[in-house]
């Protein structure tokens, strides 16, 4: 049972089917942009340089940092390896190798100084080595921006019972305070992260983890710098390893098909005993394909340049290169995400639609660079994402950073965005030379349309509000004063609600959209499994507010429906719903709520589901939502017979045969004790409401909803001779709002001690029902969750969408590290 009959807000922290489909869009939009699967159309390569469309482009998405790939020693020695092996030798290796195999580890152990294997990719090094290495009681930590393969493996350990669990992007603070909780019950503690980090290019913090280790015993290290090799340290050994040697409680893993140009991945071991486990018991070491000759044979002869003298030329080379791009992004004024001495650069852009409209520009311009959006990064927090290798010139770099730094701000006028909304995504300080710039950082209203925004729904006009919205649920404007009234100066945060209406008008003065907003503080499992919400309610026993986000959203907690007047005949409706984002960008940012939530759209609108994306939100599924259309009938019987067959046999069944086992009270004028029992009842569904977790309701609601005019509460008691107790009790109790039409049931309380086989829940849902016609009205809005049982009643089921955007995706991700 669920608490509420109507949906609490669903915060995207679980995942539902539409994460998928909003990828599937995204990618789409960049396929039909023209910026997505692409493919070169060279007889040849030889340099940083391919043809796309019948035009030459440079090269600014390779992650072949220093430009081996064209190496003459590299592609003989691949060639010499295929003349004498073919192009294949099939067999797993717990059976037989060939001789590159011994060669080319002998060589990397040289390179790294410790036990290494080299396995097909670094996904399946992962495989091989996780689960293997690590035990069932093991802890794990992983980094928020931890690569997804490594992710993906830890996840294995998941179904063994593993401790898994996230922190903060380079936390160390956090690290410390997990690994101190966590070492009272393990004996070793894991800790995840990357060298050089996928998107940003940011290191993570060595002096500090190895401290950490050195520190507590029970903190072990797994490292993938895949990013790193061969661009830093001693024979091009890594960003990490040229920081500090491997320690002896440190797995390292990296990748062959970057700056080292061949294929395939080494896991570096402190010990022989780990090398040797993995070799033996991996399972990709097990049954998968190997590197074929002509990876092996070039990898041997990258191996032979990595131990020379040679290697160190090409990184400076490499780092020179680095130099330069950051003086030029600096000198063109451009958002450089993380300023470092990585080959990874990221420009901040905000929104996808900027993303893709500058990829596609810099496409037309000769330049071919990547789009880094959702999922790797927030919504919010797209960019152009470039790599710098040794193979470019000092030209090319500031050529194509001029044409960034010139199509910057055409594109933010063309997508209506703002340089300083740029910055404030992306938690930068806005330079003084972009604060002047007039034509970059305001949104010119071409439509002349006007937004009025109020704080109290009182000042707003009633006769305008209920025109556009009151008879679309709970929320019209004597609903929203009755909200406004209990939602404020309480003594919990999260009983405390932030309340901003926007109507939005044209230049006749006419309504083009109209919407009310809350911001509340909300539990970010909300939607989340029950079996998720019970480990999250453990660390809330501490820490009330425990993964507890502030939720910017569409209409409220306690309101079900249709939020958002939008006028779609109107010429202007588009540029009304940017004004509309722009007015939520700025309540973002003055409430500091981490994710807004757009709810209650049509599943199958195209439109409006393309141009929300474009501007930065992703679509979730929200539950199933029951309305009762039609009560164009007189009595019950008359009801009864407008349902299925199957149906009227389930309402006979189980309602009719115990209908006079109960007394159906609308009570008018409760005293105090009747109010405190009511809330116990509410509490009863609460404390069994995990599949829709959240903030239990303050005791001043039931208060204000008992003595409201607007609202009626339908109590149901057991008569004595049906009781176990012999006593008149109240076993059941709905608080419904009285709209114009409709008939709102909006919190349900239960006795669970009533005696299973009298339906309780269901007696209720027809009470609500045979009220609703009593009073007149056209509809009942059954609202969310326990769908079958309303369609026994003859309720219409639909599923809306929500849309989410979020400041960062740490909380999703955490609850996705979660064991079910």
């Amino acid at each position: 049972m669920m608490e509420f009959w109507v949906n609490q807000n669903p915060i995207i922290m679980s995942r539902h089917h539409s994460f998928y489909d909003t990828v599937n869009q995204l990618a789409g939009d960049g396929v039909n942009k023209g910026i997505l699967q692409l493919y070169t159309e060279d007889e040849a390569l030889n340099g940083n340089t391919f043809m796309l469309k019948n035009q030459e482009v440079v090269n600014f998405g390779s992650c072949s940092y220093l430009g081996l790939e064209f190496d003459e020693r590299l592609k003989a020695a691949a060639k010499k390896a295929v003349d004498d092996y073919g192009t294949q030798f099939s067999a797993a290796r717990i059976y037989v190798s060939t001789r590159h195999y011994d060669e080319l580890e002998s060589k990397f152990e040289k390179i790294f100084d410790s036990p290494s294997l080299v396995a097909p990719t670094t996904t399946l090094g992962h495989i091989a080595t996780i689960p293997v290495l690590l035990h069932d009681d093991d802890a794990v930590i992983l980094d928020h921006q931890a690569h997804n393969s490594m992710q993906n493996a830890v996840n294995l350990m998941k179904f063994r019972g593993t401790h898994v669990e996230m922190i903060r992007h380079n936390n160390m603070e956090m690290l410390e305070e997990r690994v101190k909780k966590l070492r009272q019950k393990h004996d070793r503690i894991w800790y995840f992260a990357d060298g050089i980090f996928s998107m940003y290019g940011d290191h993570t913090p060595i002096d500090d983890i190895y401290a950490l280790m050195d520190k507590y015993p029970e903190l072990y290290y797994y490292v993938d710098d895949a990013h790193g090799m061969s661009c830093y340290g001693k024979h091009g050994r890594g960003y990490v390893l040229s920081k500090k040697p491997i320690h002896n409680k440190m797995i390292f893993t990296t990748s062959l098909a970057k700056a080292f140009a061949t294929g395939g991945a080494v896991l570096v071991f402190p010990n022989q005993e780990w090398a040797d486990k993995v070799r033996n018991t991996g399972a990709p070491f097990l049954s998968s394909g190997p590197l074929q000759p002509a990876s092996l044979g070039a990898a041997l002869a990258s191996a032979d340049l990595h131990l020379s003298d040679e290697i160190y030329v090409l990184q400076t080379e490499l780092q020179e290169n680095i130099k330069y791009t950051n003086l030029m992004l600096k000198k063109y004024g451009l958002p450089n995400i993380n300023e470092n001495n990585s080959p990874v650069f990221f420009v901040g852009v905000g929104l996808p639609k900027m993303g893709f409209n500058m990829i596609k520009r810099l496409l037309n311009e000769g330049f071919y660079t990547n789009i880094g959006v959702f999922p790797t990064v927030p919504m919010k927090n797209t960019g152009i994402r470039f790599t710098i290798t040794r193979l470019h010139t000092f030209e090319q770099i500031e050529n194509m950073v001029a044409k960034m730094a010139f199509h910057y701000p055409l594109a933010l006028e063309e997508e209506g965005f703002t340089m300083d909304k740029v910055y404030r995504a992306f938690k930068m300080a806005i330079p003084e030379s972009q604060k002047m710039d007039k034509a970059v950082t305001s949104l010119i209203n071409q439509s002349n349309l006007q937004l009025q925004h109020e704080t109290s729904i009182t000042a707003v006009d009633a006769k305008e509000w209920d025109q556009l919205l009151g008879e679309r649920g709970s929320f019209d404007w004597e609903g929203l004063k009755f909200l406004e009234d209990t939602f404020r100066n309480n003594k919990l945060p999260e009983d405390n609600w932030a309340f901003d209406y926007l109507i939005i008008k044209d230049q006749a003065g006419k309504p083009v959209l109209a919407t009310f907003l809350t911001t509340a503080l909300a539990k970010d499992d909300m939607l989340s499994q029950a079996e998720i919400s019970k480990q999250i309610e453990k660390n809330r026993v501490d820490d009330p507010y425990y993964l507890s986000s502030r939720l910017l959203s569409m209409g409220s907690l306690l309101t079900e429906g249709n939020h958002l007047y939008i006028d779609r005949h109107c010429p202007f409706w588009k540029d009304a719903m940017q004004l509309l984002f722009e007015k939520i960008s700025d309540l973002q940012e003055r409430y500091q709520a981490t994710v807004v939530n757009l709810r209650d759209f049509h599943e199958d609108d195209d439109e409006m589901d393309s141009f929300l994306t474009d501007n930065g939100y992703f679509k979730v599924s929200m539950p199933e939502n029951s309305v009762i259309q039609q009560l164009n009938w007189n009595n019950k019987e008359e009801f009864i017979a407008t349902l299925s067959k199957n149906s009227r046999r389930h309402v006979r069944k189980d309602v009719i045969r115990h209908e006079e086992k109960y007394t159906v009270d609308i009570v008018k004028s409760p005293n105090d004790q009747e109010i405190e029992n009511w809330y116990e009842l509410y509490t009863n569904v609460k404390k069994h409401s995990l599949d829709l977790n959240t903030f239990t309701l303050p005791y001043k609601l039931f208060e204000k909803m008992a003595h409201n005019k607007h609202w009626e509460t339908i109590a149901l008691k057991l008569k004595p001779e049906f009781s176990a107790k012999e006593e008149s009790k109240t076993v059941a109790v709905v608080f419904s709002y009285i709209g114009k039409t409709a008939y709102n049931p909006i919190i349900i309380g239960l006795d669970y001690g009533c005696p299973r086989e009298y339906n309780c829940y269901r007696q209720a849902i027809f009470q609500v029902i045979m009220r609703a016609k009593q009073r007149g009205l056209k509809t009942v809005r059954l609202g969310f969750s326990a769908t079958i049982e309303k369609k026994k009643f003859g309720a219409t089921v639909s599923r809306p969408v929500g849309y989410i955007q979020t400041k960062d995706n740490y909380n999703l991700e955490v609850l996705g590290t979660m064991s079910v």
